[in-house]
């Protein structure tokens, strides 16, 4: 019979399936592949879900060129549609582009890894397009404007959470 490697004066016949060390019932963890140690049984984090420092840096980065060049741009189809074309909501729907741009370009920045905090970039991202436009060539979105605001920085969130 074999003793626990945690625990000396237990007797065991279990042992690890990965490192093969005795355990007792106490130091036990079910696995999907069997019984493990508390060494090899804990949970790591996916690696989606794994960013580091650098990986946010370059997602802030990207999030603020989306947000000045993605506002530049959406002044820019203000103003042409304000003195030429007169489309209503047109302003709106171009904060729908703008939001599905902002994720999918920080999703590629960060090699599709996902997370809040990404999250939080790309929303950022968008609301600082939409500030920058809106700056640059006052336009007024009315209730059903902001609703689609709001739509482009969700799906701006959906691509990378």
């Amino acid at each position: 019979m074999n003793y626990c490697y945690r625990h000396p004066d237990v007797e065991t016949g279990l042992s690890c399936s990965q490192c093969a060390k005795s355990i007792c019932i106490d130091c036990m963890v079910q696995a999907p592949v069997g019984i493990r140690c508390r060494d090899c049984g804990k949970a790591v984090k996916m690696p989606t879900y794994d960013i580091s420092r650098g990986y946010y840096a370059r997602a802030a980065g990207v999030g603020a060129g989306v947000a000045i060049g993605g506002g530049l741009m959406w002044a820019l189809v203000n103003f042409v549609n304000l003195n030429f074309f007169g489309l209503p909501y047109l302003a709106s729907l171009i904060g729908l582009g703008i939001g599905y741009g902002a994720g999918e370009l920080i999703s590629r920045s960060v090699n599709g890894k996902r997370g809040s905090g990404l999250a939080w970039i790309s929303a950022c991202s968008v609301i600082g397009a939409f500030l920058v436009s809106w700056q640059t060539v006052p336009f007024s979105l009315g209730i059903f404007g902001l609703l689609l605001v709001g739509f482009g920085v969700y799906t701006a969130v959906q691509r990378v959470r």
